[in-house]
């Protein structure tokens, strides 16, 4: 039941029939001689392998020949056709492949009445062989390209001493087409080289001369299908092998198949390469692509040599050229037992390595031995001295130390060992304890930085040295080889002192008697020798310290007009002086800020409860600390019954190496008060000016009434002459037009000079760009503007601010420059409005004062300045000026409102 159940299943399950059908293409390929030819077997094997990979068609090919070598007369030819033609009528072909220059012809002059309108794919063949075939649009294909010319040149190339040229070849047809192509394409050589054609003899003879050909000579071999006897010949497989081995000159070809007979090759005819692009071809018509849309390909060559031919004539690789093919390359023992050499190779150097690493394991163990013992021995001294110092009273320290450096002396071997300390200003280092014989004491205490800076420069950067030949060290400068040559100083050691962060000096042992050896554990022995005299130094400074800066401390403190506290690293309160409270206070509000307050704290919950100031001060302060910053300033405003107060704070480093801060603040409201007045001042003083214009040009407008009221009297006696006289009328009425339109210019240009009613009847945009018009009309400069994201309803202020600026930007342009073009540009943003002016005139030096303090640049300023805005002038002499206004669109006025303005 199971078995039926599952056969019953397999039954109904669908499957792709139709899939597996796959539709039948007939290729009918059309051959000169047969696939006894290797050139003919060659290329219709890449034919054949390019079409059973595709699986979209199930191909059925067909191969003929129409065998030119056995049957060369025209009769047989034309059977051949005729039984084709019969043969194929019921297999009509998809698609014919010519193969040759006969079949090429063939089909080219007989395709209407053999299968018409059947694409034909062409190959195997020259365009000179196959009598430059006319084809019509059902042809596509690829031609060869004989080069023997090119082979010539590289034989030549590879035999430079070459003098003569042996041509060899056949009779057949075939054999004289590719003689004469050969012949064509050598005459530019006769001249140069001895060529000779053995093609009319028999094979016997032929071998015979090949063998006894002069020194000095090469052959080129082309066809032999036939020798004069009639013989038939396979060239690839009969002839061109017997010629190779005969000859005693090396052998070229102009065809891929030779190679492997003994010839040495050339620039050859690729027919794999042929027959691989009439597949591509086929396979491209097949899929329906007309053949006309499939260019011709002309020639499929290729330099290639056969690497053992290239050996027996010993031939150089090197001379062939770029791109060169090389086959039959017999490989190297590399090439043919890879695998096995590189796992010979791994395993001598695993036993090398093996045996490197025991030899090595065993050196290490001795020398670990040693330096146990030694450092067994440095612990325990080392233990001793670090008891010994810290027992010792401040005033018994500097024999502490003494006495500390004469154990040492012995210990390490040396003739000499010292402690070397920074000056109090850091310039000198001072041998402040030494230990030596008393014939190598030493007589030099105080070393300048200055005069040994290399040795001090690699103990500033805190580098350990350990240098066992002085004599020949680089980079010491001449004091130091003096000093170290004159102290009979062969070796030297040496390792900073630090206490914490900061450098106290150094440790240092000296060989005076011969070179040292040092070990290579001595850095890590001394480090920890030197600790023990670092926490000793640090100690004996501690107590020297401890008194005279108690003693200091609260008198230069007391002594400051301004607040001053001493943060430590943590930003805790340790200093403060009397007026420190009385004036921060009111600053940190809520803050206890007394010995032990953490400053930095206070700071924090300041701005936490949305104190800006104080944030940008906590910022400022952790700069500092953390060394990103040498000083801070920031002025920090605050509420003080009964006004507003100002204070610079300063934030400073407690020392080189920070370990703290000191913060200061200094009152500066009356400053800030008298900066508020200057800038309310400035104000006053433009508006003032602003108003006496607006006075100004209403008298100046009451004074053109006057003329304007003369000219109405003249107009009406006109009137009376009219009728009297019309000839005297009209020349009236012309002076009396003369008169209006000077009086109506002088009123524009003088109205718009004092206050452009443009910018308050049009805006800033367009009263910019009429003041540019005008200006460029008047005054004969170009003015070129432009604006973009202008925003409009602008404050009067800003738009006058801005219009004056370009007034007295453009009349410096026509006073000073001496340009014939400007160019305006105003751009706003979400808060900003910039200007630009430029001109390409003569510019000036912007670093000497002489030239910029003139009035007009100082008005500039001093309108941007009462508006918050910014100015900035770049020029150089005859490279032009660049005037940069930048004014903020909601600007805080110094002093009262500016009221707007309708006069200059």
């Amino acid at each position: 039941m199971l078995s039926l159940f599952l056969g019953a299943c397999f039954l109904l399950i669908p499957f792709p029939v139709a899939a597996q059908m796959k539709p039948t293409k007939r290729v009918l390929v059309f051959s000169q001689l047969g696939l006894s030819s290797p050139a003919v077997a060659l290329i219709t094997q890449e034919i054949r392998s390019s079409l059973e990979n595709d699986i979209s068609y199930h191909i059925d090919l067909y191969s003929e020949s129409f065998e030119t070598t056995l049957f060369s007369d025209e009769s047989s030819q034309q059977d051949f056709r005729a039984w084709y033609l019969h043969k194929y009528r019921d297999r009509r072909p998809d698609l014919m492949v010519a193969l040759g220059p006969e079949p090429i012809t063939f089909l080219a002059s007989n395709h209407d009445g053999f299968f018409p309108d059947v694409p034909v794919v062409f190959c195997g063949s020259s365009r000179e062989e196959a009598n430059d075939p006319k084809l019509d649009h059902h042809f596509t294909g690829a031609w060869l390209k004989f080069e023997p010319d090119k082979t010539l040149d590289v034989a030549v190339q590879l035999l430079p001493a070459t003098k003569r040229v042996v041509v060899v070849g056949g009779v057949s047809p075939f054999d004289r087409g590719v003689e004469a192509l050969t012949k064509n394409a050598l005459r530019r050589y006769e001249s140069k080289l001895e060529i000779t054609y053995l093609t009319q003899l028999d094979m016997p003879t032929l071998i015979e001369t090949v063998s006894q050909l002069p020194k000095n000579s090469i052959i080129i071999f082309t066809a032999l299908g036939v020798d004069s006897s009639g013989r038939h010949f396979i060239s690839a497989k009969e002839s061109a092998p017997m010629i190779a081995a005969a000859a005693d000159v090396p052998v070229f070809s102009m065809a891929d198949v030779y190679l492997g007979t003994g010839i040495v090759g050339g620039s050859v005819n690729s027919y794999a390469a042929q027959g691989h692009v009439a597949a591509q071809m086929i396979r491209r018509i097949l899929a329906r692509e007309s053949p006309e849309s499939i260019p011709i390909v002309n020639g499929t060559n290729a330099y290639m040599f056969d690497w053992r031919a290239l050996q027996r004539w010993k031939l150089k690789q090197s001379r062939l050229p770029s791109g060169s093919i090389v086959l039959f390359r017999t490989p190297t023992i590399w090439e043919s037992y890879p695998r096995q050499i590189v796992a010979t190779a791994v395993m001598l150097l695993a036993l090398l390595a093996l045996s490197a690493y025991l030899l090595f394991e065993r050196k290490r163990r001795r020398l670990a031995e040693v330096s146990l013992q030694s450092n067994l021995a440095l612990e325990k001294l080392t233990s001793e001295l670090s008891t010994y110092f810290i027992d010792l009273r401040p005033e018994t320290i500097d024999a502490g130390i003494q006495q500390g450096l004469d154990k040492l002396l012995p210990f390490f071997q040396v003739d000499r060992i010292s402690v070397l300390e920074f000056s109090v200003d850091g310039s000198e280092l001072l041998r402040t304890y030494s230990s030596s014989e008393p014939q190598n004491a030493p007589t030099v205490h105080r070393f300048s930085l200055e005069e040994y800076p290399w040795f001090t420069g690699k103990l500033l950067n805190r580098e350990k040295l350990l240098i066992a030949d002085l004599e020949n060290s680089a980079g010491l400068s001449g004091s130091e080889k003096g000093y170290f040559t004159g102290q009979k100083i062969r070796s030297i050691a040496s390792i900073p002192l630090e206490g914490g962060e900061t450098l106290l000096g150094a440790l240092v042992l000296i060989m005076m008697r011969e070179k040292a050896g040092w070990s290579e554990h001595l850095p890590d022995q001394l480090t920890t020798v030197g600790q023990v005299f670092a926490n000793a130094l640090v100690k004996k400074r501690a107590d020297d310290a401890l008194l005279s800066s108690e003693m200091l401390k609260g008198a230069i403190l007391s002594a400051l007009s301004s607040s001053v506290t001493v943060l430590n690293e943590a930003g805790e309160i340790i200093l403060t002086n009397s007026r420190w409270r009385e004036f921060v206070d009111p600053i940190v509000s809520g803050a206890d800020l007394v010995a032990g307050t953490n400053y930095l704290e206070a700071c924090k919950r300041a701005g936490e409860r949305g104190d800006d100031d104080a944030k940008q001060a906590l910022a400022g302060m952790e700069a500092v600390l953390r060394g990103q910053q040498q000083r801070f300033e920031f002025e920090w405003g605050f509420s003080s019954f009964p006004a507003l107060r100002y204070s610079l704070m300063t934030v400073t480093p407690l020392s080189n190496h920070v370990n703290g801060l000191v913060v200061s603040y200094v009152d500066i409201t009356a400053r800030k008060q008298g900066e508020e007045e200057r800038l309310e001042l400035s104000g006053r003083l433009i508006r003032a000016q602003e108003d006496e214009r607006s006075r100004l040009a209403r008298e100046l407008h009451d004074d053109f009434n006057q003329r304007l009221a003369v000219l109405a009297i003249d107009l009406e006696r006109t009137t009376s002459v009219i009728y009297d006289s019309p000839t005297e009328a009209t020349r009236r009425m012309h002076e009396l037009w003369n008169q209006v339109s000077e009086i109506g210019a002088d009123l524009h240009s003088l109205s718009h000079r004092l206050h452009s009613s443009t910018l308050e009847s049009l805006g800033l945009v367009l009263g910019v760009s009429s003041f540019c018009g005008d200006f460029t009309e008047q005054q004969g400069i170009q003015v070129d503007f432009a604006h973009k994201e202008v925003p409009r309803g602008l404050p009067p202020e800003v738009a006058l601010c801005i219009f004056r600026i370009v007034q007295e930007g453009l009349r410096n342009v026509k006073k000073h420059s001496g340009a014939i073009r400007a160019e305006v540009r105003l751009e706003g943003s979400a808060d900003v409005l910039h200007l630009s002016l430029i001109d390409e005139g003569i510019g000036f030096d912007t670093t000497n004062r002489s030239t910029r303090t003139g009035l007009g640049i100082r008005s500039m300023q001093e309108r941007l300045r009462v508006l918050g805005g910014r100015f900035e002038i770049r020029s150089r002499p005859k490279q032009g000026t660049t005037i940069d206004v930048w004014v903020p669109l909601n600007p805080v006025i110094a002093g009262a409102e500016m009221t707007q303005s309708t006069s200059a």
